[in-house]
């Protein structure tokens, strides 16, 4: 990504403002706009080479690239595509007192940190923020392209928001190593479908994804026995109440090549459970 890229922006809330802080594919998520697309999740650890290495043997990841602006941030980046759509980042501070670092201390060491949506528009999207009562963390552009964070503490996760056109193009399309990456680019797994994030209320699941779907401008979720479903294309985020202390990102649904030998696999990946489908 260039300097003014999609990597650097997802550090920005942390360097800014740390201190606080059904599987498979479903329906079509439709907004006003008409789509909206889960693109990319996002990890972060204090020992990145650790974590790296786990992602990279846990999906059978190809090379990654990284941010060159995370490195003048104090940010170590390394990021991978799943398929031709989507992608995984991990990320990591280089000194122990960087606010990344202090927010990790607090989470054990390694999290699921960011999710990034693909929107055709942001227009609206402050307003019905502010009507709900979530903070707009973020408000920056990156190569033309605006783009808005919400902050965890009150969506649930670093939700970020990217206008970005045509809806098959992304960021990392014309990053030379990013096109490097993809045509070596894992044959374990071919696209991410879904993502389980925790919530301990106030709101409780269901309201949070109902939040979610009204800000972003997207049709309700679909309820389920102990949360709700929203949809983001064929993806899906799952909404469910927290267990064992861990909010957030907890689970990350992948879809496995091998149809015959794949589905049914699992590991952790920063305290976040990876499973093959």
């Amino acid at each position: 990504m260039t300097p003014n890229g999609s990597g650097s922006r997802l550090a920005i809330w942390f360097c800014q403002a740390a201190q606080g802080h059904g599987h498979g594919h479903g329906p079509e998520a439709v907004t006003a706009n008409g789509w909206a697309e889960l693109r990319q999740v996002g990890f972060a650890a204090l020992d990145h080479a650790a974590a790296v290495r786990t992602a990279t043997e846990l999906l059978a990841l190809g090379p990654g690239f990284g941010d060159p602006l995370l490195a003048e941030l104090g940010l170590a980046d390394f990021t991978a595509p799943v398929g031709p759509g989507t992608y995984v980042e991990v990320l990591a501070p280089v000194t122990p007192g960087h606010p990344v670092a202090r927010w990790l201390g607090k989470v054990g060491g390694s999290s699921g940190w960011v999710l990034s949506i693909q929107v055709p528009s942001l227009g609206g999207v402050k307003e019905r923020a502010a009507e709900h009562g979530v903070r707009v963390a973020v408000e920056i552009q990156a190569m033309g392209h605006d783009i808005i964070q919400l902050h965890p503490l009150d969506a649930g996760v670093l939700l970020e928001l990217d206008a970005f056109l045509p809806r098959d193009g992304w960021f990392w399309d014309d990053l030379p190593a990013a096109q490097a990456a993809q045509a070596a680019r894992t044959a374990k797994a071919d696209d991410i479908v879904a993502v389980d994030v925790a919530v301990t209320g106030p709101p409780n699941p269901a309201a949070m994804a109902r939040t979610w779907a009204a800000i972003i401008g997207i049709e309700p979720p679909v309820a389920t026995a102990d949360g709700a479903v929203l949809a983001f294309g064929r993806r899906t985020v799952r909404f469910a109440p927290a267990r064992g202390g861990r909010t957030g990102i907890v689970a990350v649904d992948v879809h496995a090549t091998d149809r015959e030998h794949g589905p049914g696999q699992q590991g952790m990946l920063c305290h976040t459970m990876i499973s093959f489908i």
